[in-house]
């Protein structure tokens, strides 16, 4: 009997990672979740199927152990998926600490990069290998009092379309999945008024009855994703809320296809 796929989900332990445990493990997937806060996790050690390991995404030494740990169970990954990020620190970015802005930019980007150059050599290669980073929505708009956040996740964009150069055996791609009711949106509550204008719309948001996008439409995106060709999709940024990718997509297909620059980062203008 062949073994089942592996997905490997960066912060399990969120509310977004932990959803989508759960999605992978009713498809018969085996899970391999790392977190920082082991009492966000309660339940899902009772899963034979997913497997749990510390890891504090700000020291390269549990990341070492990440990968120590994959090379001594003998574990292939065949999906990555990164749902680490953190909103903190939130304020004018002269208002705050540096270190800790510093600290904050490394967690939502180029950390989460470290973690998967430390597990790359575990991944299942055949046919590809898989990587998607959850960048939220603040990348297409100005998002002021939220720098570290943001300068985070736009790296992780910006990754990928290297590594679609780079590394033609990994299929990477940036998803933004715009507005979701989860843990997160306290630490905007707890800056008050040094979140700026987002504040009400935070508040706004957690009141309304729709909840935001679901994690199983996240999940579907991501299928969409790597159902397509690697030249389609790879190196790519998507929006779950706002890009017609469902129904099959094939309008979007075409268009991506037509143009190599597209839902990439890019100087954009036309000279007249």
């Amino acid at each position: 009997m062949p073994e089942p796929p592996v997905a490997f989900i960066a912060a399990i332990s969120s509310d977004i990672g932990r959803a989508m445990a759960e999605i992978y493990r009713a498809r018969g997937w085996h899970v391999v979740g790392t977190y920082r806060d082991a009492g966000a996790t309660a339940g899902l050690a009772d899963d034979a199927g997913i497997e749990l390991v510390a890891c504090d995404i700000d020291s390269p030494e549990e990341i070492e152990a990440v990968a120590a740990h994959l090379q001594r169970k003998g574990i292939s990954w065949d999906l990555f998926v990164s749902a680490v990020g953190t909103l903190a620190p939130i304020g004018p970015f002269f208002a705050l600490d540096r270190r800790e802005w510093q600290r904050s930019v490394a967690a939502n980007g180029s950390a989460q990069l470290a973690l998967l150059h430390a597990i790359f050599p575990f991944r299942r290669a055949a046919p590809l290998a898989r990587a998607a980073f959850l960048v939220g929505g603040a990348l297409n708009r100005g998002f002021a009092n939220y720098s570290a956040y943001s300068l985070g996740k736009l790296s992780l964009v910006k990754f990928c379309e290297l590594i679609h150069e780079e590394c033609p055996d990994l299929h990477a791609v940036a998803i933004g999945t715009g507005w979701v009711a989860t843990r997160i949106h306290r630490q905007t509550l707890a800056a008050g008024a040094m979140a700026g204008g987002n504040l009400a719309r935070t508040e706004q948001f957690l009141a309304a009855p729709e909840g935001g996008t679901s994690v199983s439409e996240i999940v579907a995106c991501l299928d969409w994703c790597f159902a397509q060709d690697r030249a389609v999709t790879g190196g790519r940024n998507f929006s779950v809320v706002h890009d017609p990718w469902r129904q099959g997509g094939a309008t979007l297909t075409e268009a991506l296809r037509g143009d190599q620059s597209k839902f990439k980062l890019r100087r954009h203008a036309d000279v007249t």
